[in-house]
């Protein structure tokens, strides 16, 4: 990997999201290459045009090196990335008026609902749509559990004819409706230290919704599941310095309470340093080893160190809970 390009795709995501001032220098046409290599696969190519186009107006000598095709591509993607965002948005709408038909309250995950918290909201990636099916109430007035709701969601859902269900796990049911592949979560997300997760699903049931606190843990638990499964990635990251960043600034404090509760005390002061020495301006924190491991392999989304992180109170790669998680999934037919 070119550091010079990594460094590069980096400041132009500050000057979008921190709103600094360009500190670049001219770029070979390889180099621009790989600054947009990496953009696509961190899945930023929309918020990093839009970094093009603030250096284009800040500093546009230095965008004379850019190959033309590469521009006339950079631009033609962020338009097509906003093309998708857009119809995703109304085919969302869409999905939740189908459930809301069969008395299901839900709650947009990830994609629009993270989107809001950037600059140019259109410019997000997202790959497909996630719900979370909110709790209903059963006849003694408490929230339904987890395997009633999947149960009468998955009845629902194959009452209708342009739903196709395909695998269904514990936290979601995947769906194609009509040509747009949806996750109908049950719970936003899981743990596997038992103790743990139960702690979890009792937060989100009480809650019934993602408030600004379980967006700012949801966050952390959607960028701990891709440290470990496929390499976490830029977006992952500017997706929780923005939730954090709002909500320090609307007065709403870090959820550490609730992080020692979850064992995510240690994750969630990894990702903080690691959000400020990516995107941050100011003096740059002492990096803890998680931190710098988490760093190391953030560029090429490598798995082979961040999986040595050990956080011995809930780490997906750490026995005993891996073990018992997954004998658990197998005797519940959860793949």
């Amino acid at each position: 990997m070119n550091k010079g390009a990594w460094t590069y795709l980096l400041e132009l995501l500050r000057l979008v999201l921190c709103e600094q001032a360009a500190k670049l220098e001219p770029l070979a046409p390889a180099e621009w290459r790989e600054v947009y290599r990496l953009a696509a696969k961190h899945a930023v190519i929309g918020v990093a045009w839009d970094g093009v186009e603030q250096l284009q107006a800040q500093k546009p000598e230095i965008l004379q090196s850019m190959p033309g095709d590469l521009m006339g591509k950079w631009f033609a993607d962020a338009q097509t990335i906003q093309t998708a965002n857009s119809r995703m948005a109304k085919q969302a709408s869409d999905v939740q008026e189908l459930l809301k038909a069969g008395g299901f309250d839900s709650e947009i995950l990830k994609g629009a609902a993270l989107a809001a918290y950037y600059p140019k909201p259109a410019h997000r990636q997202a790959a497909d749509i996630d719900l979370w099916v909110l709790p209903r109430l059963t006849a003694n007035g408490k929230p339904q559990s987890l395997a009633e709701r999947r149960k009468s969601l998955l009845a629902y859902l194959r009452q209708q004819p342009d739903v196709t269900i395909g695998e269904v796990v514990y936290h979601h049911i995947e769906t194609m409706m009509g040509s747009t592949e949806v996750e109908c979560h049950v719970t936003p997300t899981w743990l596997c230290n038992p103790v743990h997760n139960s702690r979890l699903q009792h937060v989100f049931a009480q809650a019934g919704q993602l408030t600004p606190e379980l967006q700012e843990l949801y966050t952390l638990l959607h960028a701990f599941r891709h440290v470990y499964h496929d390499g976490i990635a830029l977006r992952h990251v500017m997706d929780y310095y923005l939730v954090n960043r709002h909500n320090r600034q609307s007065g709403i404090p870090e959820p550490t309470e609730l992080y020692a509760r979850l064992g995510l005390t240690g994750f969630a002061q990894a990702m903080d340093e690691v959000a400020v020495a990516i995107l941050a301006q100011g003096e740059q924190p002492q990096l803890s080893k998680r931190a710098e491991h988490i760093l190391e392999a953030l560029p090429e989304r490598h798995m082979s160190r961040a999986v040595r992180l050990d956080y011995p109170q809930e780490s997906l790669y750490h026995l005993p809970w891996r073990g018992v998680h997954y004998i658990w999934r197998k005797m519940n037919n959860y793949v």
